[in-house]
């Protein structure tokens, strides 16, 4: 099968389209035909080397969607053909963690695409656990492009940061696939969310994501003056962080005296200098995610379905093309997900 592998560190053409053996399904496991692969800054983070855990070489790719093509002996509850999508989090099942429900604390917690081969490929197997069924009505793109970032941005709001309908929100960076999504994730949740962005067109996509407030973090440098204006002088009840380094300072100072800030990501770097006394003083509770949990995606999928919550495709690129794909990622003009069409 055609695969999109890194086998040696650097930039985008590192990712070569290679042949591959096709897996076969073990025990337990279904295979899938894949027909979309979103991409994710992790696969950018590996094959750039900063993921020590990943193995070389690896074919990248977290997130994906495609059809049933095969059953491995026990699995039930699926058909070949059967149109599905892929949780990428891949738990021992056994811990205490894990039997639950708390799939993000299993110890033996492993990633498609960053612990063992991926989605840039025709096929993959995982366990049966791991097979989600498509709601209907939503085509390989969009399914590709939304299990992962609503996992993720729903078990930081609702899970973690335990956000409750009345109050205010602030997402930053809200371009991303995940942050987008956390817009209309805090909308239905029943909060009003302020988002920062970094253009005028993405003001307007991102107002028509549903924020009631968009404050561009190029014209106003300093955001979290222009949320506490908008706030009353207040600030917002929680802060989803997924920037990192360039804006965690002022995603603090955003907070209101006993807020929260729920984060994950770090694409502006892992490492940031803070003001301790502006956490101390204002009592600002920080939250760290990473993953989510297997009960989260029942929670939301019916949102999914039924069109509530839409996951925003910035572009689709062919398999062949996936080092142009991982360029338009990092594209500072885009807006949601980028996504890889695999065999038509």
């Amino acid at each position: 099968m055609k695969a999109g592998r890194v086998s040696v560190h650097g930039g985008p053409e590192r990712v070569e389209i290679v042949e591959v053996r096709t897996p076969e399904p073990r025990v337990g496991e279904v295979l899938v035909r894949l027909r979309a692969a979103g991409l994710n800054r992790a696969d950018i983070t590996i094959r750039e080397g900063r993921f020590a855990e990943a193995p070389t070489p690896i074919v990248l790719g977290v997130e994906g969607a495609g059809e049933v093509a095969a059953l491995g002996d026990g699995v039930s509850g699926f058909t070949v053909g059967d149109r599905v999508v892929i949780n990428p989090m891949v738990v021992c099942d056994e811990c205490e963690a894990c039997t639950s429900g708390r799939d993000s604390e299993c110890p033996r917690l492993q990633v498609v695409g960053e612990h063992f081969d991926g989605t840039y490929a025709e096929y993959i197997a995982l366990p049966a656990r791991n097979i989600i069924a498509a709601p209907e009505g939503l085509g390989h793109d969009v399914l590709a492009a939304g299990i992962v970032a609503y996992m993720t941005a729903w078990h930081m709001l609702k899970t973690k940061a335990q956000l409750q309908a009345g109050e205010t929100v602030l997402v930053v960076g809200a371009g991303s696939g995940v942050a987008s999504a956390a817009v209309q994730v805090a909308k239905a949740l029943g909060a009003t969310v302020l988002a920062t962005t970094g253009t005028e067109r993405k003001e307007e996509q991102v107002r028509a994501l549903g924020a009631d407030e968009v404050i561009n973090y190029r014209a106003e440098p300093d955001f979290s003056e222009a949320v506490r204006r908008l706030t009353g002088g207040t600030g917002v009840d929680v802060v989803h962080e997924t920037v990192g380094r360039a804006t965690v300072q002022q995603s603090i100072r955003s907070a209101r005296h006993g807020g929260r800030l729920v984060g994950m990501g770090s694409h502006t770097g892992s490492v940031a200098e803070v003001d301790l006394w502006s956490i101390y003083r204002r009592e600002i509770t920080l939250i760290g995610c990473h993953t989510s949990n297997r009960g989260e995606i029942a929670e939301f999928l019916p949102l999914l379905a039924s069109g509530a919550l839409h996951p925003v495709v910035d572009s689709v690129f062919p398999l062949e093309k996936a080092a142009d794909a991982q360029l338009r990622l990092d594209a500072p003009e885009r807006f949601g997900k980028v996504v890889l069409s695999i065999g038509g």
